[in-house]
């Protein structure tokens, strides 16, 4: 079967390859999928393949281990980056082919599944998957949306509904209001009943934003974040912020905080440290927290992640989690799909086709 390679950390047009590898068989607990789609996120393409994520726990990164143990290991520094040659792709679509000893992996052949933290990554025409961990996708997602079905709804959902636990009427200020899983945030505000102020760069991703239900669209090219924030909510300050690019702007997030105020940084875009006064959280009695998805899902028992994964599931067939397709490529055409992904400004999806859809 064919399957993308790297043999070391590096950037992915320069150390990704297309090989013939044998076919995987699966052990007791385990099924063959055959793979249909998988996207790629800046994600695989920076966290895996890269190994910007040395100093988080790379085991949790590629099968859900639990993050404790590696911390007890080197509390002051974890470094588990799995050895190459690996496989990227952290989730994706596939049909079970084979199964191997138990009765829920049978169960599971010939029915669609979502491929989420193999040991192996997506991004090959054949996965082997912990059976367990292999999620039956329900009628109505199409397989392009069950391959996205994972990073951004969860990361969404949990940030949203389990870490923040957003009540009905508050304010979430958000960066990267025009990314796709800042557009959920703004549809699920629509839903679940809470208001959404989304920061932008360029005033032409105002309109679309508003038209999907954005409460307040600040244009940061020419508004002030921290002006704008004070008019929006007289003065209090926001009690929930999300942001995944750090930096300047991050930090002027923190002084837009209330009272009990609390953000979540999910995301490293640019690459820069947060900049405060420890007064900007003394005063409002605010907090910065991290949120990394696979480490989160690691500390969850299985029937509670089974659950968050269910509920988000049925808010992608609802359509408040789906996700714009862009493009799709043949798995071959790799080195396109990577470097359409790079591209400054592109929203949407793009996914690999691995084996032509059953």
């Amino acid at each position: 079967m064919k399957a993308l390679v790297f043999d070391h950390y590096g950037k992915a047009e320069e150390v990704l390859s297309l090989r013939e590898v044998p076919m995987p068989e699966p052990g007791p607990g385990q099924v063959l999928v055959k793979m249909l789609f998988s996207p790629v996120n800046p994600s695989d393409l920076t966290n895996t393949i890269e190994g910007t994520y040395r100093d988080a726990v790379g085991k949790a990164i590629w099968n859900f281990g639990k993050p404790e143990s590696a911390y007890a290991v080197d509390p002051g520094r974890a470094r588990m980056l799995p050895e190459p040659p690996l496989t990227p792709g952290l989730e994706g679509v596939g049909v079970v082919v084979k199964a191997g000893a138990g009765l829920y992996p049978r169960y599971l052949v010939g029915k669609r599944v979502s491929v989420v933290g193999a040991r192996q990554g997506n991004w090959q025409e054949y996965n082997i998957a912990e059976a367990k961990l292999a999620l039956p996708v329900k009628a109505g997602i199409s397989d392009e949306q069950a391959a996205v079905s994972f990073v951004n709804p969860v990361t969404a959902y949990a940030m949203i509904h389990e870490v923040l636990r957003v009540e009905r009427g508050a304010l979430v200020l958000q960066s990267a209001g025009n990314s796709e899983l800042g557009k959920m945030i703004i549809r699920l505000g629509k839903s679940a009943g809470f208001h959404t102020i989304s920061l932008v760069r360029d005033g032409a991703q105002a309109d679309g934003l508003r038209a999907i239900g954005a409460d307040h669209v600040i244009d940061l090219s020419r508004e002030s974040l921290r002006e704008r924030v004070h008019q929006i909510t007289g003065g209090t300050g926001v009690k929930y912020a999300l942001d995944p690019i750090a930096g300047s702007l991050a930090s002027d997030m923190v002084q837009c905080l209330g009272l009990n105020g609390r953000m979540l940084v999910y995301g490293t875009l640019t690459g820069e440290p947060l900049h405060f006064s420890s007064r900007d959280l003394m005063t409002p009695l605010a907090s910065v927290q991290g949120f990394f998805l696979t480490n989160w899902m690691a500390t969850l028992s299985l029937p509670k992640k089974l659950g968050v994964i269910r509920k988000t599931a049925a808010l992608v067939r609802s359509g408040e989690l789906q996700s714009y397709i862009r493009q799709v490529y043949p798995l071959e055409e790799f080195r396109a799909a990577i470097e359409d992904v790079r591209q400054p400004g592109n929203r949407g999806k793009v996914l690999l086709r691995l084996n032509p859809s059953e």
